[in-house]
């Protein structure tokens, strides 16, 4: 009997630690937040990639739903964290070198239709399931020459009334983990 307690509760321990280490966002009302977002990047030589599930990830590896961009000066007077689902546009304006600190000079364009010049933190990379692949990627920001990103919404979302999901592709019309008809938030 003490063999089966111990042999379940590291089996337990094993289910468990994997979930306890997943990244919490939330929203009003406790709402899932799946971030399927998309993003279509040019880089220098005028080549295009379109990401589904994008994100960006740090030099650490941690996947994260917003940039950071800094205004007034390239040292910034202001550092921003903006969430994606805020952000229309990035357009990386500088040289295609690696800066000192990592910040390359940006315009950025909000859902709002307000555009901001600054600089874009660019030492991560931005990873997700290419169209034309089928596969996960990673484009590194500095490296790759990247010109522009564009994400393919408009700052609404979806919500899936079964089981909470939040989809930014508004190109979705069911969920696709329970296949109920989605509900457009924020119109």
């Amino acid at each position: 009997m003490r063999i089966m307690k111990a042999v379940f509760s590291l089996f337990f321990l094993c289910l468990i630690l994997p979930l306890s280490a997943q990244e919490k966002i939330s929203f009003p009302g406790n709402l899932k937040y799946d971030p399927f977002y998309a993003v279509q990047m040019t880089d220098s030589d005028g080549s295009q990639y379109t990401l589904h599930n994008a994100s960006c990830i740090n030099p650490e590896g941690e996947i994260k739903y917003f940039a950071w961009f800094r205004r007034g000066t390239d040292k910034g007077l202001a550092e921003y964290p903006l969430d994606l689902y805020k952000v229309l546009s990035f357009e990386l304006t500088g040289n295609y070198e690696v800066y000192p600190d990592g910040y390359t000079p940006c315009r950025v364009t909000l859902s709002s239709g307000t555009s901001f010049d600054g600089f874009l933190d660019t030492t991560g990379y931005m990873g997700g399931v290419d169209e034309e692949f089928g596969t996960y990627v990673r484009i590194y920001l500095q490296y790759n020459g990247i010109k522009s990103i564009s994400f393919l919404h408009d700052g609404t979302y979806l919500r899936c009334p079964f089981c909470g999901a939040l989809f930014y592709n508004q190109t979705l019309a069911d969920c696709p983990f329970d296949k109920t008809p989605l509900i457009p938030q924020n119109p």
